[in-house]
């Protein structure tokens, strides 16, 4: 009788080992992925804002914008010509990139790294001055 009383208990044992060897893992890569599903929503959402404030002074809709603006983690402002790409890179996940095309040149004055900003969108002697200052 006390050997069938130990066996249970090895057993049991034995499976809530298991559980906890494969659960936790299980469970650590659950929060970090979804960690990483909002580190991409947080720039998507910056990058679409972004796009979109650009093309209202590109077409004429508005000479300025003036926004406050937090530029996320894992993401790089770039401009060539008349193209704004935003893109998104982070460990784990493939990168992804917004890109958009204007009518005008554009221009990124000040730094773009990580943080809290005052963004102004003009158009200034033909060109689209995206100018970022720290707050």
């Amino acid at each position: 009788m006390v050997s069938r009383s130990l066996e249970k208990m090895v057993l049991m044992a034995l499976g809530l080992t298991t559980v906890v060897i494969i659960g936790v893992p299980a469970l650590m890569f659950a929060v970090n992925t979804l960690g990483n599903i909002t580190d991409l929503e947080r720039a998507e959402a910056f990058a679409t804002g972004l796009i979109n404030e650009t093309r209202l002074v590109d077409i004429g809709t508005t000479n300025k914008t003036e926004l406050a603006v937090l530029i996320p983690e894992y993401v790089t402002i770039s401009a060539s010509e008349s193209t704004l790409t935003i893109t998104f890179t982070k460990e784990g996940i493939p990168e992804t990139q917004w890109k958009d095309t204007f009518l005008h040149p554009v221009s990124l004055l000040g730094s773009t790294s990580a943080g809290q900003y005052s963004m102004t969108i003009s158009l200034v002697a033909g060109t689209i001055e995206i100018v970022f200052a720290s707050l």
